[in-house]
């Protein structure tokens, strides 16, 4: 537990449900990558079960914030397929080429490929998650984050090739998703099975209208859930990257309970569109945690309290997206620390004012 809280975060997440006092609102970090901000390289913060832990563990023991989260890897699924992959200075992957060449191509994929047995990164994030729980004494909420079937189609058979497809060939591309959706379900199987909570990611669909959303990410994304909710799953966490402003409409159609929204989001607009239908996460911008000083990060945590702090649904302070691996530890020191004097319990202006 952090030094200056008086509860670990699952106490508080079991008083809040028993909606009993606390000493905080819940604080999130998204920082994947953390060990590369501790100073470590990718290969030393990210390539096994061991060192992912490590640096998960270290940020959490530093910041205290409330629930951690291991990544499948955002090219997991193609890798898995046979694609080659490298990542930028940032940490983040890249898929040199596309595994298919044509959508209609996916008759070549075996979803084998994808059992938890066959699949290394699945291992490796499952193997992570047990160190950490084990580790910390199961003090703090550990999941794995996946990403969306939409954007799986896209690290599978290009990011172009399927933006072009919804107009000229949506039949195949529907065929693609159909199987991304597979695709994903089976990787969720192991962490679903053993009560590990997920979060999916869809930052590919930012570039879509509402409805080329509706038509070809809603229905697959339900299907995954459906599934894992079959196999005892409660929901998974959501997440757009980027401007999803037009899309936020959309929201409520997924039958998700919260989203998590991008800092190129007005959270005041967001709360008044969907906040009497769902929970909303964010967006304090990471270019502020990684660029700001602690009074400019403080004054972007209020700024971001002020607008969303009395959401119907409830509202939990968070980065729009990943802190960059550049970030300055003490940055993050500031963002927790504001988020502290604002999310002290009750939460009100008081707090900041």
């Amino acid at each position: 537990m952090h030094k200056d809280d008086q509860m670990t975060p699952k106490e508080r997440a079991f008083a809040l449900f028993a909606k009993k006092p606390v000493d905080r609102m819940p604080i999130k970090i998204f920082s994947p990558y953390i060990g590369m901000n501790f100073g470590a390289s990718y290969d030393e913060a990210f390539n096994d079960a061991r060192s992912r832990a490590h640096w998960l563990i270290e940020g959490y023991r530093r910041f205290g914030q409330d629930g951690l989260s291991v990544n499948y890897r955002l090219d997991g699924i193609p890798v898995a397929f046979g694609a080659e992959s490298t990542y930028d200075p940032t940490g983040i992957p890249i898929v040199k080429n596309p595994v298919i060449k044509e959508l209609t191509d996916i008759s070549e994929l075996d979803l084998n490929n994808l059992r938890f047995e066959n699949d290394k990164n699945a291992q490796i994030a499952f193997d992570a998650v047990q160190i950490v729980q084990e580790e910390l004494q199961d003090e703090v909420f550990t999941g794995v984050g996946f990403m969306g079937p939409f954007t799986t189609a896209a690290n599978l058979a290009g990011t172009t090739k399927i933006l072009k497809a919804m107009r000229k060939d949506p039949e195949n591309l529907h065929r693609l998703l159909d199987f991304a959706a597979d695709a994903t379900i089976e990787v969720g199987r192991k962490f679903v099975e053993n009560q590990i909570g997920i979060g999916l990611a869809e930052p590919t669909a930012s570039l879509l209208s509402p409805g080329q959303f509706r038509e070809f990410v809603i229905p697959y994304y339900k299907k995954v859930m459906d599934q894992w909710k079959e196999w005892g799953s409660r929901g998974a966490g959501f997440h757009i990257c980027g401007d999803t402003t037009k899309l936020l409409e959309t929201f409520p159609e997924m039958g998700i309970r919260g989203v998590s929204i991008d800092s190129a989001v007005d959270i005041k607009f967001a709360k008044e569109t969907v906040g009497d239908k769902m929970s909303i996460m964010g967006n304090v911008s990471p270019i502020e945690i990684l660029e700001g000083t602690p009074d400019s990060i403080q004054e972007a945590v209020i700024d971001c309290f002020w607008k969303c702090w009395d959401n119907p649904c409830g509202f939990t302070i968070a980065p729009g997206c990943d802190i960059p691996v550049q970030a300055p530890l003490e940055n993050i020191d500031a963002y927790m620390k504001a988020a502290r004097m604002c999310a002290r319990y009750p939460v009100q202006p008081s707090n900041w004012e």
